[in-house]
């Protein structure tokens, strides 16, 4: 069984207790998750399964979406609704304060992970660490906020925004750096994530009384998520090669350098491929050499 699974989490169970899920139910240990989702949010959740797993790093490098709905006045210790508070003050800011104070929040940036998250150190999440009362210094990470939309203001301080970023932008330090910027605190009340890359939360699968027949009717195909990658298409003499290691000259097509999705004649996938300056194909990410009627791309 190879392909995508794109779940619809439910809020309040980890990323990894999903995949543990289907680990029991599809009685196979090669499953994975794609970027992973806080306990209390939900939505959109790529579990790779099978040969797909060796692709699960260009999936989840892709640009997130997320709508959050946002408390003001309220501090945690996790950032969200579901950690001890902290710290409450009564506060209401006008509109087109809020409004300022989203579009100054755009672009590229450094953000300090929190504690509260699931970034590894010494192999365990940071999450383990800080509930022993650990804490740990975190470098701040460069991250890019593309796009930051106030969808609603629900009262005087909840509002609700839609926000397109890169990998490994936390919603939650967000959150709390556009409180700091209105001279307040602020905390996640849900957070959703509604897109990856290409891929939206459209006919979402539900773990909810799942079973191995519905599993494999809302399989996808193992590179249907990957089209951002440019694709090339090679002959089965130079799949071949591919497949043995070597490298496979292209340079009479003129492709550019970089990554590409590599397709034989057939239009079975063959997996990644990365091509240099002297445009000869590398492999690097490939499927096994059985052809299943899962890994046939449609572009």
């Amino acid at each position: 069984m190879n392909g995508i699974l794109l779940i619809d989490k439910p809020s309040g169970i980890t990323s990894s207790g999903c995949v543990y899920r289907l680990r029991k139910l599809l009685k196979n240990k090669k499953i994975g998750h794609c970027g992973t989702l806080d306990p209390l949010a939900s939505g959109l959740l790529p579990i790779c399964i099978g040969e797909a797993t060796k692709f699960s790093s260009y999936i989840s490098e892709q640009r997130k979406e997320y709508r959050v709905k946002i408390l003001l006045g309220i501090e945690t210790d996790s950032g969200d609704i579901t950690g001890k508070k902290i710290s409450e003050v009564n506060f209401n800011v006008p509109l087109k304060d809020i409004k300022n104070v989203l579009d100054k929040s755009k672009g590229m940036q450094t953000q300090l992970p929190p504690m509260y998250s699931a970034l590894k150190f010494k192999g365990r999440p940071l999450y383990s660490w800080i509930r022993k009362g650990i804490y740990l210094k975190r470098e701040k990470r460069r991250i890019s906020i593309n796009r930051i939309d106030l969808i609603s203001r629900d009262s005087a301080n909840i509002f609700t925004l839609l926000v397109s970023c890169s990998k490994g932008t936390y919603i939650r330090s967000l959150t709390e750096s556009i409180g700091k910027k209105l001279g307040t605190k602020a905390t996640v009340l849900e957070l959703r994530r509604t897109k990856i890359g290409m891929i939206g939360e459209g006919n979402l699968f539900k773990l909810e009384n799942s079973s191995l027949d519905s599993c494999k009717k809302a399989l996808i195909n193992c590179d249907s998520i990957l089209k951002h990658i440019p694709l090339i298409t090679l002959t089965s003499a130079e799949a071949k090669k591919l497949r043995d290691g070597q490298q496979v000259d292209y340079n009479a097509r003129q492709e550019k350098e970089g990554i590409v999705r590599i397709y034989e004649e057939d239009s079975s996938f063959i997996g990644l491929g990365s091509i240099d300056s002297s445009l000869k194909i590398s492999p690097k990410r490939l499927m096994s050499t059985t052809k299943t009627p899962d890994c046939l791309h449609n572009d």
